[in-house]
């Protein structure tokens, strides 16, 4: 696979006139510590903009204007489904990515007895995190509450984490927590009956590392649902602060629909194979805006910049 000589530079800003293509691509690379990058084609729309201009100048309005009267209009309290949705989508993204940063060593989850309400279940989580820290315990994480299938108001936690605790240990720290809620002190992990809740290991299996580190973070940004959007809109996951997620390279495309843009893309990238004018990838096209392709190494190199 050979590319051309490609400087970043030069993709900085859109190719075209945004008044004279309403329609562009660009592409954008996100890079990990830990996992091959991966990178996203998009579809992005200019004719929200045109269309302002357009009834600016028909009005013999100025455009200031236009966006003062737009930004002063009034809007609904109840948020619309497809503002839930747009909020979903980007919640799971962030957190399938910051998953894949973390590099997390097991996927458990943090259950508890009793059914408590949100803001109760945060400050065990708050008290166990703290407890680990006290004991210098090597524990970074990224935690998402979920609804119980059969008991919406039972929430339980799916935790990605990396460190070399041993499971007893975060189970004794966690019904330490669950415990100092009421008030009780207790050193040791509870059994049978008297037990307030379990540490329980998921089992992810994949061929190597690096897929078990991405299937770790499409199987926890799942659970970031509608319904928890709606009802707990101020907080869906808690990370740890030891997660920095490097920011995304953008780059614009010349390309002018969806097909010509991925080619594109990946021969900027060395993804593309010119002897079988294909990519040795997988993409995932989920919409006719979009397309997305992590990198293996195993079929081709890392992208050149």
């Amino acid at each position: 696979m050979e590319t051309d000589q490609f400087s970043p530079s030069e993709s900085s800003s859109p190719r075209h006139l945004w008044f004279d293509e309403q329609i562009q691509y660009r592409v954008k690379v996100q890079r990990f510590s830990a996992v091959p990058p991966e990178f996203t084609v998009q579809q992005i729309s200019f004719e929200a903009e045109y269309d302002r201009y357009k009834r600016a100048a028909e009005f013999s309005q100025s455009v200031e204007c236009s966006v003062t009267r737009r930004r002063h209009r009034c809007t609904d309290p109840v948020r619309s489904a497809e503002s839930l949705q747009c909020s979903q989508r980007q919640s799971q993204r962030r957190v399938r990515l910051q998953v894949i940063e973390l590099a997390p060593s097991a996927l458990v989850t943090f259950t508890t007895r009793e059914v408590m309400p949100l803001d109760d279940l945060l400050w065990c989580w708050q008290y166990f995190t703290r407890l680990m820290r006290n004991a210098c315990m090597e524990f970074e994480y990224l935690a998402v509450p979920e609804k119980h299938p059969s008991n919406p108001k039972h929430l339980h936690l799916h935790v990605a984490y990396r460190g070399r605790t041993p499971f007893n240990a975060l189970r004794r720290f966690w019904h330490i927590a669950l415990e100092a809620r009421h008030g009780r002190r207790v050193s040791a992990v509870l059994r049978g009956s008297d037990s307030p809740g379990n540490v329980d290991v998921q089992k992810i299996k994949a061929r190597d590392q690096i897929r078990r580190i991405r299937k770790i973070g499409k199987y926890v940004s799942k659970y970031i649902t509608k319904d928890l959007i709606a009802e707990f809109g101020r907080k869906r996951y808690w990370p740890s602060k030891g997660i920095d997620l490097h920011g995304a390279a953008v780059y614009w495309l010349s390309s002018l629909n969806q097909s010509d843009a991925i080619r594109e893309a990946c021969q900027m990238l060395g993804q593309w194979d010119d002897q079988f004018g294909l990519t040795p990838q997988k993409l995932f096209r989920p919409s006719d805006r979009v397309c997305w392709c992590a990198v293996d190494p195993d079929l081709s190199p890392p992208p050149p910049f």
